[in-house]
C-alpha cells in the first residue's frame, strides 16, 4: 500500500468533508454534523488556524472503490492543561473502512505526534467511542491510557443553547 501523510490543502476541503460525515455515519450521528465546507475552510486555513488537519492520500492505483485518493484524516489542536502545559487534541481520526489495518492511522498518528512534538506539547489527548472497541485496542497499542479509567474523571460538555442561558446574566 503506497500513500503519503501530509497537512491538509484547500483542495482537499470537499474531500475531508466527505470523511467527517462518513465518520459521522458510522457513529449513527450524520444528524448532528454541523460543520459545513465553508466553515472548515474558514477555521483551518486562515493565519490563526482554529485546528490542523493531516490526510493520508493513496497513488492513483490503489484510490477507493468511489475513486477518492483521500482516504483519512486526523484533526487536531492546541489546548492547555493547568498541571501539565500544552496538549495536541486529537479530535478526530478516521481511515475508511477498505483501508484499515494497512499503518494509515498509525502513519497520521506519528506524523501528529510530530507535530505534538514541534508545538512542546506534554502530551495528545483524545476520546474514543466506548463501544468502539478496536479503535480502543488501537489507541492502546500504541500507548495511550485510558484516563476515565486511571483517574476517574468525566468530560463534560455544555452545549450552545446552554452556552447561551449561561453567557445571558454576564451581558446584562
Amino acid at each position: 500500500m503506497s500513500y503519503i501523510i501530509r497537512p491538509w490543502a484547500l483542495e482537499d476541503l470537499k474531500a475531508v468533508m466527505r470523511l467527517v460525515r462518513e465518520s459521522a455515519s458510522l457513529h449513527k450521528a450524520l444528524d448532528q454534523v454541523k460543520t459545513t465546507p465553508e466553515i472548515l475552510r474558514d477555521e483551518g486555513f486562515r493565519k490563526d488556524a482554529t485546528f490542523g488537519c493531516l490526510v493520508a492520500e493513496v497513488s492513483p492505483e490503489q484510490r477507493s472503490k468511489e475513486g477518492d485518493a483521500i482516504v483519512a484524516y486526523q484533526f487536531h489542536y492546541l489546548t492547555y492543561c493547568t498541571w501539565d502545559g500544552r496538549i495536541l487534541f486529537g479530535e478526530d481520526l478516521y481511515v475508511q473502512p477498505e483501508f484499515r489495518g494497512k499503518g494509515i492511522g498509525s502513519s497520521l498518528l506519528a506524523t501528529a505526534a510530530k507535530v505534538a512534538l514541534a508545538k512542546r506539547c506534554s502530551q495528545i489527548r483524545f476520546i474514543s467511542a466506548a463501544w468502539n472497541q478496536p479503535a480502543t485496542d488501537f489507541y492502546a497499542k500504541l500507548g495511550a491510557l485510558n484516563v476515565t479509567i486511571r483517574n476517574s474523571w468525566n468530560l463534560c460538555s455544555i452545549e450552545e443553547e446552554h452556552i447561551r442561558r449561561l453567557a445571558e446574566p454576564a451581558t446584562e
